[in-house]
């Protein structure tokens, strides 16, 4: 075995890991993905457990019974790390690298490919031709996704499609009663609250930092774990290990957590121009969103147009 190892979510996972997880999609069986790269069952057991374990989640999980039996399949992180390396199984797909957002999510469908790491991470795997679409929302931080991109000059490259508004704030255990929004803030200023933090170079992530700097907190009590989307947030809150986390209007209400307003955002799509003809069926269904009523969300009547 090669000490070979790629760096993912700020962890060192092995090369073999990554074999393994494309062998368990393939087969639906870990000892089998073993057998086939001729090491021991527990040996694949244990470098599989080693990454979930640094990883703080799991890769794959077992299901019981049914037609087929036993077998394993790829979680959705499985499927994530999958995607992101496995260059072999991306090709004839469009590849997006994006902040993570239900809307987008839900237009991908069959287009695309996608891996949720975060709107500067996005840009980044963008401008190094690691993708060809990501998802952005840092309006709020540098007042707008086109302001952004014309800062990093990087205007030949990469369009910037409209997107849609979202609504983003503070989701909260509904153990903590009903709180205005000076409730919460004092609370976290007195170190009362656990907040769960989104990974770093999300929007996210940059916005709470943003705000909380404004409402004079510098270092909020936070878990020593971070969420990679808007899901994993609020599962946080609802497993208890956390109190609150800044999450889109959207999620709060699909996980039943309490939710606080904060800001309206753009979330807006930009495309490399080498590949703006392979990006036209994601184009398409962007504009297919016009006209629909989302709560969280608006969407205006230029979604999908290329702006810049």
């Amino acid at each position: 075995m090669s000490n070979r190892t790629v760096r993912f979510r700020g962890v060192d996972v092995r090369i073999e890991v990554i074999e393994l997880l494309s062998l368990i999609r393939k087969h639906g069986s870990l000892s089998k993905a073993a057998k086939l790269l001729n090491i021991p069952y527990s040996t694949a057991f244990r470098m599989i457990e080693e990454a979930e374990a640094a990883l703080s989640e799991a890769l794959i999980e077992g299901v019981r019974g049914g037609s087929r039996g036993g077998y394993s399949r790829l979680t959705r992180l499985g499927e994530e790390l999958l995607l992101t390396f496995n260059e072999g199984g991306l090709e004839g797909g469009l590849t997006v690298a994006s902040s993570h957002d239900e809307l987008l999510s839900y237009i991908l469908d069959d287009h695309a490919h996608v891996t949720w790491v975060g709107s500067m991470n996005g840009l980044s795997m963008l401008l190094v031709n690691k993708a060809q679409v990501a998802g952005i929302h840092l309006s709020s931080v540098y007042g707008s996704n086109l302001k952004l991109l014309s800062m990093l000059g990087v205007l030949d490259d990469v369009a910037l499609v409209r997107g849609y508004v979202r609504v983003i704030g503070i989701g909260y255990s509904g153990g903590l009663g009903s709180l205005s929004l000076r409730d919460i803030t004092e609370r976290i200023r007195r170190g009362e609250l656990t907040m769960v933090k989104r990974n770093p170079g999300s929007g996210t992530r940059l916005l709470s930092e943003l705000w909380l700097r404004r409402m004079g907190v510098l270092n909020p009590r936070s878990l020593n774990v971070v969420a990679w989307t808007h899901d994993d947030v609020a599962k946080a809150i609802l497993r208890g290990e956390a109190d609150y986390g800044f999450i889109t209007q959207y999620h709060a209400e699909k996980w039943g957590l309490n939710f606080i307003k904060v800001i309206q955002e753009d979330f807006d799509i930009v495309v490399r121009r080498d590949s703006i003809n392979e990006a036209e069926g994601l184009l398409k269904e962007l504009r297919r969103l016009r006209g629909l009523n989302v709560k969280g969300y608006v969407i205006n009547s230029d979604v999908g147009e290329i702006i810049a």
